[in-house]
């Protein structure tokens, strides 16, 4: 089947029009509704109906699998070309990553720029997931690495590149009033009734630590990401208890301090689809990840 096709059902239910479809793909109308009626009696079901207005066009239950599935198949006819110019060019193209929201900030300062300056030729695709959306970005090829914070599920589907544990640190301001921050706490009783600050995806590994200890932690504030977690210590609302990459800048006004309890840690992972081999340009920027970013925090 022309895959053409799938591409101007997309922009059907995009556009929610298929005269704006026909004016996108410059193509008659009248050849656009064939190629509609074309899809729904090649898989034996209504794909589209039309909505309340004259000319909008709504999914069926069958349209919105049909959709997904479109969707996934021009992602990988787009990276195969991508991969293949690759190949032909050298060091051009498009890396895709999936990643932590957490990891976008320093992925930029570490990796992308002095990478960038390097190969300045290659341009980044970035998608901000959180652990099962970025699982699922892997399989479904719309990146081709992830960078996780957890343990990967499904050892068989995927492949590690590598790992590293990462630890958990206290981080306020220099004149906060309950911890002064210039020795490492050694386990979290330690830490007594001070209002702490954690991010969602960490709370019940923190707790969960805790109760080994009968100890109940003071959680003031939980916060969506890592950096608005930061963003409380920051404000002086409470000290924030989040895990950090080595020699990760904080901003101006905070301090840390380790956290040496060793039953609190998660690991970063480099994780791709197994039996996928990468491209060029990715291997190239995994071997500079592996040289200047890892040799460099030992």
């Amino acid at each position: 089947m022309n895959i053409n096709y799938y591409r101007n059902f997309l922009l059907a239910v995009e556009t929610g029009s298929l005269s704006q479809t026909a004016e996108i793909a410059k193509i008659a109308q009248p050849a656009i509704t064939r190629q509609m009626q074309y899809l729904e009696k090649e898989f034996g079901a209504k794909l589209l109906i039309s909505g309340r207005g004259k000319h909008e066009l709504k999914l069926t239950d069958a349209g919105w699998i049909f959709y997904k599935r479109a969707k996934q198949l021009c992602q990988i006819e787009d990276e195969t070309y991508r991969e293949i110019q690759d190949y032909t060019d050298g060091m051009k193209g498009t890396l895709t990553i999936s990643m932590a929201p957490s990891r976008t900030p320093a992925f930029i300062s570490k990796v992308a720029v002095p990478f960038t300056a390097l190969h300045p030729n290659i341009r980044y695709e970035i998608h901000e997931s959180f652990h099962l959306q970025l699982l699922d970005d892997l399989l479904h090829g719309v990146s081709e690495i992830g960078i996780a914070n957890a343990v990967i599920p499904d050892n068989y589907k995927f492949e590690i590149l590598f790992s590293r544990p990462e630890q958990f640190y206290l981080i306020g301001t220099q004149d906060n009033p309950w911890l002064p921050l210039t020795e490492p706490i050694e386990q979290l009783p330690d830490l007594g009734a001070i209002p702490l600050v954690v991010s969602r995806s960490h709370r019940k590994m923190i707790e969960d630590v805790c109760m080994e200890d009968d100890f109940i932690p003071n959680i003031f504030i939980e916060a969506g990401t890592k950096a608005s977690t930061i963003g409380f210590a920051q404000a002086g609302l409470a000290v924030a208890l989040v895990p950090l990459e080595p020699q990760e800048t904080l901003p101006v006004g905070l301090i840390a301090t380790p956290l040496n309890d060793k039953r609190l840690s998660i690991e970063k992972t480099f994780v791709k689809l197994k039996d996928r081999e990468l491209s060029s340009p990715m291997q190239k920027l995994i071997d500079f990840y592996k040289e200047n970013v890892i040799e460099q925090s030992r």
